[in-house]
């Protein structure tokens, strides 16, 4: 007879990385929501926005925390037995994670980190153009090396791969929507996620008992749409009730992009044109259902809810 008994122990402490952001935000308001005995602490990189987290935040720690300033990881860590890691992309994970595992093994508090990374499942990293891996800039190269990491650390880990483009990336394509009605984008085949969902996700994996999840590797979509960004601007001329035109052109792209990815647009686009290639990878699941125990957000839920915010 198999033991069925859950045996992970709730974190009373729990630790945000990139608590600005659009995942570690509402993963610390759930949290407080649904737990607020649990004692949050949300770092950020910046200093100057500590008083932003604290105006935002009231109920939590805000701290200072640089994944390569050892002793900010240090006093960060220290007492907290749930935490939550997300890197910047371009962030050089082998010092960064190396520097985190040394922490975390000197306050020997954690019961739970989950950690957020976006890979193909199984991707042969030899299949990656020879050009983006000498660079080292992007997902696919940076997020195994922290993942090699972490394995070995022997830490309890589960990894959030992100399976899926943020639903609010769209708003990076707001300017062209806003002056021409046109969605300026590369038109590879992707499934998508509201942020927000992801964030609940996490949320529910700390105040879970169930130790099964711990070394796991979850890979997060909506479970329902898997489109190319064409079917995205006919998605969003039904819900806008007008025309949204597309172009997918590389150099409507890199004219319209270079402030926001500035020197890396070149590896932005050869990125894109890799997960083109490798894109029959993907495929839609219930894992974030099952762990909200409802639907997430579809895209065209997410359409009607932000439409005035992307064209004005």
């Amino acid at each position: 007879m198999s033991d069925n008994t859950n045996r992970k122990r709730i974190p009373r402490s729990i630790l945000i990385f990139g608590a600005s952001g659009h995942i570690g935000g509402p993963l610390a308001g759930f949290l407080h929501r649904t737990e607020p005995r649990i004692r949050l602490r949300l770092a950020s990189s910046k200093p100057e926005r500590a008083d932003d987290l604290r105006r935002d935040f009231p109920y939590a720690e805000a701290v200072y925390a640089d994944y390569f300033d050892l002793p900010s990881l240090e006093s960060a860590v220290e007492g907290m037995e749930g935490v939550f890691v997300i890197t910047t992309a371009g962030t050089d994970e082998r010092p960064a994670m190396t520097n985190l595992v040394a922490a975390l093994r000197k306050a020997g508090a954690a019961v739970h980190i989950l950690r957020a990374v976006g890979l193909q499942p199984e991707a042969n990293p030899r299949r990656i153009p020879q050009s983006i891996r000498e660079r080292g800039s992007v997902l696919p190269i940076q997020h195994p090396i922290a993942k090699k990491i972490l394995d070995e650390s022997e830490l309890p880990v589960t990894y959030l791969n992100i399976g899926a483009t943020f639903m609010d990336n769209l708003f990076w394509m707001k300017e062209g929507l806003r002056r021409e009605r046109k969605l300026i984008w590369h038109n590879r085949l992707i499934p998508f996620i509201d942020p927000r969902d992801i964030a609940e996700v996490a949320g529910r994996l700390f105040l879970s008992d169930n130790h099964r999840h711990i070394g796991q590797f979850h890979t997060l979509n909506n479970g329902h749409d898997y489109l190319r960004y064409s079917d995205v601007a006919e998605l969003m001329s039904e819900v806008m009730g007008e025309k949204i035109t597309f172009d997918a052109s590389k150099e409507s792209f890199f004219k319209a992009y270079p402030q926001k990815f500035g020197a890396r647009i070149a590896d932005v686009w050869e990125f894109f044109e890799y997960e083109k290639e490798n894109e029959v990878v993907w495929a839609r699941n219930d894992f974030v259902e099952r762990m909200l125990g409802r639907k997430p957000l579809t895209l065209r839920e997410w359409l009607q809810e932000n439409a005035k915010l992307l064209l004005t």
